[in-house]
């Protein structure tokens, strides 16, 4: 199965926009910063026609090392 990076996704909009590539990285690292401060602080965010992030509380569990017994 193929990924996209968040390279990917400069190179590929700097190549659309012809702007400056660490101009691209700059406007999305801030996107995806801003996404990740809203889940932080509780905040659901929303981007149309793509799909809706929240934050989800799970009960917490015991992780174990299963290489020791």
């Amino acid at each position: 199965m193929a990924k996209l990076t968040k390279r990917d996704i400069v190179v590929a909009i700097s190549n659309q926009t012809g702007m400056v590539q660490h101009e691209v990285f700059d406007v999305v690292q801030r996107t995806l910063d801003k996404i990740t401060d809203s889940l932080a602080n509780n905040i659901a965010v929303e981007l149309r026609n793509f799909g809706v992030f929240q934050p989800r509380l799970t009960k917490p569990r015991v992780g174990r090392n299963p290489n020791q017994p």
